[in-house]
């Protein structure tokens, strides 16, 4: 993608990461805008240093739209993940489908005051996904203290030191 623009450290303001080329391919073609069109939107991500490794892009959130009930889902792959935590949350918790979006959007999508935008935008090769709709429906249903949630058991106290 010639013309992509190179952003820095502070300059990242308003854009959210979307990973590698394929991710911002999939997002370019999924809302309909050519490389061309796209690129005004487009920066590369800041070089974190260290090893070389595939570049990585951001996207102006102006240009991000939500999907389904999930202000935070920012394309089709999020919109299915987020609705596979409510099926998590619905099987293993017995909450009514209409809680699980609830606590879902309050966890991710509330904005801050002053903003119209989500918490959180969940796009392209998100953060998010290197844990499972399991994790998440634990976590967002009991609260990060459902990090010491074993299979097979149900969350209880955190163990003392």
């Amino acid at each position: 993608m010639s013309g992509v623009g190179s952003v820095s450290g502070h300059l990242t303001s308003g854009f959210v990461r979307v990973g590698h080329r394929d991710a911002l391919s999939r997002l370019l073609a999924e809302y309909g805008l050519a490389n061309d069109e796209g690129q005004a939107f487009v920066r590369t991500a800041p070089d974190p240093g260290g090893p070389p490794r595939p570049q990585e892009y951001l996207v102006h959130e102006s240009v991000l739209r939500s999907q389904g009930q999930f202000p935070c889902a920012g394309d089709a792959q999020a919109l299915s993940f987020c609705r596979q935590i409510v099926d998590e949350m619905v099987g293993r918790f017995g909450v009514a489908a209409g809680e699980a979006v609830a606590r879902i959007n309050r966890h991710w999508s509330e904005s801050e005051e002053d903003s119209r935008t989500p918490r959180v935008w969940i796009v392209g090769a998100d953060v998010v996904y290197h844990e499972t709709a399991e994790f998440w429906a634990h976590d967002i249903y009991y609260g990060p203290d459902s990090r010491w949630w074993v299979p097979g058991t149900q969350p209880g106290p955190l163990p003392l030191p």
